[in-house]
């Protein structure tokens, strides 16, 4: 992070000490600091790196954003708002690579293009794949369908990256192996998807969902918090 008391120093000899507008100054600076300790802990505070990294990319994005062409983004400086944009590419690098990223994986043409055992060991071996490509994108797809990105640019840009990774290999094994399955009676079990639908699942991943009174829901960390920092965020995986 910025040093904020840095900031101090560097960029407000301009303001008059004891002055009201100083005063002023220092008191948003001091809560911009909470801010940014509260939500280092917030990200430090989830069991689960994807999720973590996911808070990060988001909350880095949303600070960027929301303080760049503003008066306090003016006092800031470049520097720092820069800083915030860079960790949102560099959370959003991991998440994409540690998620979505290892799921091409599972899509092996290892022993498919010079297979000896003829067509039956093929067709298991697609079988097999794709039978485990289905079961982890479930339960990635699941598991992610809860999480939300309030900002519509980061999220398109971020679904768009997750269709890049996943949408092109899947077409590719399918139209080559695919119909080696799809003859199969229990076709359904491994042709899960066609294309056109895996993209469209991915494409809708983030959005916000209606707000229903009462229904808000707190995730559950692992507790390792409690820095004496108030507690500024509103949900997990959106915002602080």
């Amino acid at each position: 992070m910025v040093d904020v008391d840095q900031l101090e120093q560097d960029d407000l000899p301009y303001i008059k000490e004891g002055t009201k507008e100083r005063l002023l100054v220092n008191e948003i600076l001091n809560i911009l600091k909470a801010v940014e300790l509260n939500l280092e802990t917030w990200i430090k505070a989830y069991d689960d790196p994807m999720l973590s990294n996911f808070f990060a990319m988001n909350n880095h994005w949303h600070l960027f954003k929301h303080l760049k062409g503003t008066k306090l983004g003016d006092l800031l400086g470049d520097s720092w708002l820069k800083e915030h944009e860079q960790y949102k590419d560099y959370y959003s690098t991991i998440f994409l690579r540690d998620s979505w990223g290892k799921l091409p994986g599972h899509l092996s043409r290892e022993g498919l293009i010079l297979f000896s055992g003829g067509r039956a060991t093929a067709r298991d071996l697609v079988k097999k794949r794709l039978k485990k490509f289905n079961e982890v994108f479930d339960e990635m797809f699941s598991k992610q369908s809860g999480w939300i990105m309030v900002e519509r640019d980061l999220r398109e840009k971020t679904c768009q990256l997750i269709v890049q990774a996943v949408v092109p290999v899947y077409r590719s094994y399918m139209q080559n192996y695919g119909p080696l399955v799809e003859q199969d009676n229990s076709s359904n079990k491994y042709a899960k998807y066609t294309v056109q639908k895996l993209e469209e699942m991915l494409l809708c991943l983030y959005r916000p969902k209606p707000a229903r009174h009462g229904s808000m829901k707190i995730p559950q960390l692992s507790g390792k918090y409690g820095n004496g920092m108030p507690d500024l965020r509103r949900t997990a995986s959106a915002v602080v």
